[in-house]
């Protein structure tokens, strides 16, 4: 991968810290880290190989398991420096079918971003009571 100025602005960009920030707008960052990343892919600034896979397929199961800190951090490993690359970094997280193309990228982002806010445990409970009574 070329360190072209754009990519490296595009790494950057992707930083910062997520706490203290609410729910919803902690997932609405992390989505849209995933969908530069998927932009830098589009035009390309990133080539989306086995590592560039792996790291988006993370993303997006850490953000559909509403671990919006992981799932930005996952985005961002896919533009790392091919120096900075370890295999032990994704191995635990196989290419899965579904996952291979652009396009079911961006289907599986748009699915994510529809998912409810996840329920504190006192919530849970009360909606689990609910249902039982």
């Amino acid at each position: 991968m070329t360190e072209s100025p754009e990519l490296i602005a595009l790494r950057k960009s992707l930083g910062g810290p997520l706490d203290g920030l609410p729910a919803d707008l902690q997932k609405q960052i992390a989505s849209k880290a995933i969908e530069l990343v998927l932009d830098g892919v589009e035009r390309g600034l990133v080539p989306l190989e086995d590592w560039e896979k792996r790291c988006i397929a993370e993303a997006l199961q850490q953000l559909r398991g509403h671990h919006h800190e992981l799932a930005r951090a996952a985005a961002r490993r896919a533009l790392w420096p091919d120096e900075n690359r370890r295999a032990s970094e994704i191995r635990k997280h196989p290419i899965r079918p579904g996952m291979t193309t652009l396009a079911e990228f961006r289907h599986l982002l748009a699915t994510a971003r529809e998912l409810p806010p996840a329920l504190s445990f006192a919530e849970a409970r009360t909606a689990r009571e609910a249902r039982a009574a």
